[in-house]
């Protein structure tokens, strides 16, 4: 697929959708970006898309509701006359000790880290379904989900559990929708991690992976341009980008004791 020309909507565009927005406008696509509460950040990447020379349009949705997901959608057609790449960022991270749990962890993991993709996924989708075909291609959809849904870790149960099924999902997906519409997955490490941890908390964070460094939204967002740009080929994966952390420490592989 050539992006330009295209709609791209990135759902959740801030940190790291803010730069994948970015870059993809740099590349000729015209950006649509969703918020649920802070229009501010999302308005900012907006007004950078627009300096590239391309549409950029921010719409407000909580997409954990699927009537607002398919507004979301019912807007950015209005106002680009198309949905041709759908990249699912909404997500929220929380930590979750096991002696905590309430059924209230399980509500808001669910809801903001499966829910609101799937019922974005489907309008989308939906809306793919009525587009020309080209050169074989409707349009393609992009979930986040997490590198450690394949190799868990304390303290995040109801995460990712929803992270699991999002996964699950992208898979299901791919089959519903072929062979016009690609639907893949990025599973990221940590990714430009939040300011509030520690020296301690960051190398621990380096040490964990193969490649000893924690990933830059570069890292990340290039393997999305692959998936777009780079490939028509490719659809039901998941691509993790986590500077070999799924492979533990260098060295011999850390045993589920230690």
């Amino acid at each position: 697929m050539q992006l330009a020309g295209k709609t791209v909507l990135v759902t959740g565009g801030r940190r790291v959708g803010g730069k994948l927005a970015r870059l993809l406008a740099a590349r000729g696509a015209n950006i649509a970006l969703s918020y649920h509460s802070n229009r501010d950040a999302v308005e900012a990447t907006a007004v950078d898309c627009r300096q590239a020379g391309v549409q950029a349009d921010v719409f407000q949705a909580d997409l954990r509701e699927a009537d607002q997901a398919q507004r979301l959608i019912d807007q950015t057609v209005a106002s680009f006359g198309s949905v041709d790449v759908l990249v699912n960022l909404t997500s929220i991270y929380t930590r979750t000790p096991w002696k905590e749990l309430t059924p209230r962890d399980y509500d808001a993991m669910i809801a903001s880290n499966l829910t609101a993709p799937y019922w974005t996924a489907i309008a989308a989708a939906r809306q793919m379904q009525r587009q020309p075909i080209v050169a074989g291609i409707q349009g393609k959809i992009i979930h986040f989900t997490d590198w450690s849904v394949d190799r868990p870790y304390r303290g995040f149960l109801p995460y990712l559990v929803a992270k699991g099924g999002l996964v699950t999902l992208t898979k299901a997906l791919a089959v519903e929708l072929a062979p016009t519409i690609l639907v893949n997955a990025i599973a990221p490490g940590t990714i430009e991690p939040p300011p509030d941890l520690s020296q301690e908390q960051l190398e621990r964070i380096r040490q964990s992976a193969a490649l000893e460094r924690i990933g830059s939204a570069d890292d990340v967002n290039q393997a999305v341009l692959y998936l777009l740009e780079g490939t028509d080929f490719v659809t039901g994966e998941v691509f993790r980008v986590d500077g070999g952390r799924f492979l533990g420490p260098s060295g011999e592989r850390q045993s589920d004791a230690e």
